[in-house]
């Protein structure tokens, strides 16, 4: 665990149902609060009050709302993991293109469901940015992505496998991102897909 990761963890983890109910009070607060006013108004006390636990309470388990904000990084992180995953595995033996789509489709959807936590929350802290790149969905899901590119070897022509995944990883979510970030886009959620899974394949196959 880095300096970083040690600062913004959880006080102490939640052991039984009361517990755990009491931290998914304080997170679903947190959230409320930031994405309808903005992290500067999620107070501590502000967090506890809407939660409805003492500060008590609440500094039991979070330091601070850094923590609680990393947190919340790390719940959105971990639950998009486990459906770009069902995803992949779903998809694994499908043709490329055909896979391509769905897989960018998803990887759509749960960045624009978590986008205040991607996408804003990295900008307005920027400790957050630095967690934000080090707990991120595709190191939790390598040996699965490498698992995809591996099935599809023989369509695949790059060469290095690793470097077909960090050039795809950054086309499609930089791209993503990008989108999400343009108040005003030019295309589609549909359109950004085909285009997408166009490149990807492409560049797969070249």
């Amino acid at each position: 665990m880095s300096a970083l990761e040690a600062e913004l963890a959880p006080r102490k983890v939640p052991q039984q149902q009361r517990a755990q109910f009491t931290v998914d009070c304080i997170l679903k607060a947190a959230e409320s609060i930031i994405v309808k006013s903005g992290y500067d108004a999620a107070t501590t006390n502000n967090i506890a009050e809407v939660a409805g636990v003492s500060i008590g309470s609440l500094y039991q388990y979070f330091a601070s709302k850094e923590a609680i904000a990393a947190a919340l990084v790390e719940s959105a992180v971990m639950n998009a993991t486990e459906v770009l995953r069902d995803c992949l595995i779903e998809n694994m033996a499908k043709p490329l293109e055909e896979s391509a789509r769905q897989i960018i489709r998803t990887i759509l959807e749960t960045r624009k469901q978590y986008s205040f936590i991607f996408l804003r929350l990295p900008r307005e802290v920027p400790k957050l940015g630095r967690l934000s790149r080090n707990v991120t969905t595709e190191k939790f899901l390598y040996n699965t992505i490498r698992a995809y590119y591996q099935h599809h070897r023989t369509e695949i022509g790059v060469e290095d496998i690793e470097v077909a995944m960090f050039v795809s990883e950054h086309i499609i979510v930089g791209s993503i991102d990008a989108y999400l970030n343009n108040n005003a886009p030019v295309i589609t959620d549909e359109q950004l897909v085909e285009q997408l899974s166009d490149a990807f394949v492409k560049y797969l196959t070249k």
